[in-house]
């Protein structure tokens, strides 16, 4: 009787990772990771973005909206006699001054000799406006003492006042950059332009009609 022939048993062993794939796998795992952090960059930075949008809106938006009230309750405010009569108003194309009611919330009733400047700060030009109680026994409306000033926008490349209308009765309307100083009547309407910045967008031109349009 022959013995039954034993078979040696082979066992297999688990295979283990080359360093090749290991290698490979870190590469992605870098990768996905790399992208992953772009796009939390991106969502960050769109979303400060839109808050620095929407905050130069509201700027953009309140300015106007208190250049509009008062400038559109511009009285016709005319100083001195004879050779020496002018209108309470002073312009060029880096600054504005004119006399309008006090709001109720600062100064309560009376007139304020308001300043609105191009003024320009470290490279670039703000609106700044000052402004201080209206004092009718002072002989020039102009010589006012300065008030407080304050920055009302953010900077910009450059910042410009025009002037529509007919500075002396017989002249024909037009747009102008400055307002003569012995002018007959007020302007029609006032537009500020800003120049954008690598700081900050340029803002739509902001005209604003006088109320005291072509009176003296």
């Amino acid at each position: 009787m022959s013995r039954p022939t034993l078979k040696p048993v082979v066992t297999h062993r688990g295979r283990g990772f080359t360093l090749l794939e290991l290698l490979v796998a870190i590469l992605i795992f870098a990768l996905l990771m790399t992208l992953s952090i772009s796009s939390v960059r991106i969502a960050g930075q769109s979303l400060v973005a839109g808050v620095t949008g929407a905050d130069a809106t509201e700027e953009m938006r309140t300015v106007s909206d208190f250049l509009r009230r008062q400038m559109a309750s511009l009285p016709p405010l005319v100083t001195g006699e004879g050779r020496d009569r002018r209108i309470a108003l002073r312009a060029d194309s880096k600054s504005l001054s004119f006399v309008a009611p006090a709001p109720q919330y600062s100064y309560g009733p009376g007139l304020i000799v308001y300043e609105l400047t191009a003024e320009r700060i470290d490279g670039l030009e703000y609106l700044t406006l000052s402004y201080a109680p209206y004092d009718p026994g002072t002989p020039e409306w102009q010589e006012q003492p300065p008030g407080a000033r304050r920055i009302i926008s953010r900077g910009f490349e450059g910042v410009t006042f025009d002037y529509f209308g007919s500075e002396m009765k017989r002249d024909p309307p037009a747009w102008k950059s400055d307002w003569r100083d012995d002018a007959e009547l007020f302007p029609s309407a006032v537009r500020i332009r800003t120049r954008p910045s690598d700081m900050a967008d340029g803002w739509p031109d902001l005209v604003y009609v006088l109320r005291t349009a072509g009176r003296s």
